[in-house]
């Protein structure tokens, strides 16, 4: 008796914009991805012992989420102006080089309170966003790219994006409440 949801793959704009006109009545959710780096994607930077403007870099792509976004969701009110289908941010965080050493297929990364931050920042704009975006998942949980839990045979540990995860969980289910300040 329940309902399927029915998600779209999305990606670029201009692909975006053509599933949405013509598919926009056959779904509930365009799925996007977001990944952030401190360099490229052919070099992605290393997730620790990197230089200071690696801080800087992997910041302003995180915080570039917000254009896409934006650009995103002005596709979606082209077509779906009532906001029916929802945008499924069904992987987002950051993507550094593997460490040495790892299966580079496996996609291990260490993780550091700079993925912290890039958490904290994506879930406050997707909170921004929660009119539009009705799904957000972080890409993995464990072990691979900005993983929650990385382990090692019956070794565990919580990682900073963890922390920011246990921290942000009392919004779940809330309601949004925007603010605007004025100096």
């Amino acid at each position: 008796g329940k309902k399927l949801y029915r998600v779209a793959c999305g990606h670029e704009d201009a692909w975006n914009e053509t599933l949405m006109r013509e598919a926009v009545g056959q779904m509930d959710g365009l799925s996007v991805h977001y990944y952030c780096h401190a360099d490229s994607w052919r070099r992605k930077g290393p997730a620790t012992g990197f230089p200071v403007a690696e801080w800087y870099s992997l910041l302003k792509s995180a915080l570039g989420i917000e254009g896409f976004i934006r650009r995103t969701r002005t596709i979606m009110d082209r077509y779906d102006p009532a906001g029916r289908v929802g945008m499924v941010m069904d992987e987002w965080g950051t993507w550094h080089d593997v460490e040495p050493g790892t299966n580079p297929g496996f996609l291990y990364q260490q993780n550091t309170l700079r993925d912290a931050v890039v958490a904290c920042l994506t879930l406050n704009i997707l909170n921004h966003h929660a009119d539009r975006v009705h799904m957000a998942n972080i890409a993995q949980t464990v072990n691979v790219l900005q993983a929650m839990v990385l382990t090692d045979g019956p070794r565990m540990l919580l990682t900073p994006t963890y922390h920011v995860f246990e921290m942000m969980k009392v919004h779940q289910e809330a309601a949004y409440l925007p603010m605007h300040q004025e100096d």
